[in-house]
Formats: C-alpha cells, structure tokens, sequence
C-alpha cells in the first residue's frame, strides 16, 4: 500500500511513454515537494485515476490516445479544483480550447523538467502559467473578438456527426442530452463539441452556435 506525504503536492500524470527516464513521471516522482499519485499512459486511465485519487494538479500530455485534451475535460468537469497542466505539441492549436476545459498551465512537451515542476507548484498556489506570446494572443482574442469570425473560412468543413452535434447544441440540449439522443457517450460528444471550436476558431460552445 502506497503511503501519501501529506503535506506534499498530490499530483497524476498522463503521458505517452518515453524511451528515456526524464519524462514528466520522473521529475514529479524525484520532487521532495511533490507526491506522484499515479503515472498513467491514456485518456481514459486518466479519468479514472484522477477521479479515484483526487489529486491537487493533473498533468496531461495532449497526445494521449483517445484524446489528453478530451481527459483534461473530464477531469476538470468532474474534478474543478483540481490544477490542470497541459502539455502541448510545438502548434498550440489548442490553447483556447484548452483554457475552456479549465487548464491553468499550457506548457510545450520538450519543456525542460525545472519549468515543469515549477508550474505544478504554482498552479498548486492557485496561479495561472502561460508563456508571454500565450497571454499576447488571449489578448488579443478579447480585445478583438471578431477576429475568429473572420477565421471561419479558412477552417475545415464540419463533419456530419458535428454537424448533428452544434445543431442539437444550438437548440439548447446539454450534453448529456445530445449524448442520449444520437446514441453517444457523453466524453464523445465533449470530444466532437472540441473538435468543432477548434475548426471554427471558437474559444466557447456559444461563440460556435454564433458563428453559424
């Protein structure tokens, strides 16, 4: 039986393996300020681990199979004081739609251990870690709002399952209710409801149903 440092940081990883030993799993695990609760390899083990353990901060690796932004949903829907990191490929594509799904650190895989472990810590003490050109570009979405509006043409064309899912999202069904009426998981629908804010350059549900 494993036995908890209470008063260090309790923290779960989800990360795709690493062919070397300095992945995000080890540096937590060599941190004195921190206790690694669990060290997990995929979206769903992700869920339910965090969901079993409650840990104080979550890292996800965005490249987990079956989706680390669509854990990282989960997890914040079921666990909301719990501090989300998010690691991220080199595009930042996601970033709105990682601060939707309530991450608070959004920070590149190839990050070095050092800045890892300091935003954990940080994101712990209740504080947000973006790097400057993140903060420039939320910014500028807020001052500018209209500028995703513009961005539409450019973005893929929707599917016909997202197209099926913003429209029972436009007449108002939560999603548990899309999920119950196209024959879908819950975390499926969350995952389509993503899909179609990143197409659509939308950083909320809301902002897409505008758009369209």
């Amino acid at each position: 039986m494993a036995v908890f440092d209470h008063g260090a940081i309790r923290v779960l990883v989800a990360e795709t393996h690493h062919p070397s030993s300095d992945g995000a799993c080890s540096a937590v695990r060599l941190d004195p300020r921190l206790q690694l609760v669990a060290c997990v390899s995929n979206a769903a083990d992700a869920v339910a681990k965090a969901v079993e353990l409650t840990p104080s901060v979550c890292v996800v690796d965005s490249d987990l199979p079956l989706g680390g932004l669509t854990a990282a949903l989960e997890i914040g829907a079921r666990l909301p004081t719990a501090g989300l990191v998010l690691l991220h490929a080199a595009d930042q594509d996601d970033l709105f739609e990682a601060l939707h799904a309530g991450v608070t650190a959004y920070l590149p895989d190839s990050a070095p251990s050092s800045r890892l472990l300091r935003a954990i810590v940080n994101v712990a003490a209740g504080e947000a870690v973006l790097s400057g050109t993140q903060v420039a570009r939320v910014l500028d979405a807020v001052r500018d709002p209209a500028r995703a509006r513009r961005r539409v043409a450019d973005r893929p064309a929707l599917t016909a399952r997202e197209w099926q899912v913003l429209e029972l999202l436009r007449q108002g069904l939560t999603t548990a209710e899309v999920a119950d009426r196209l024959v879908l998981s819950p975390i499926t629908v969350r995952s389509h409801a993503h899909s179609i804010r990143r197409k659509l350059g939308a950083a909320t549900r809301e902002e897409a149903i505008a758009l369209i």
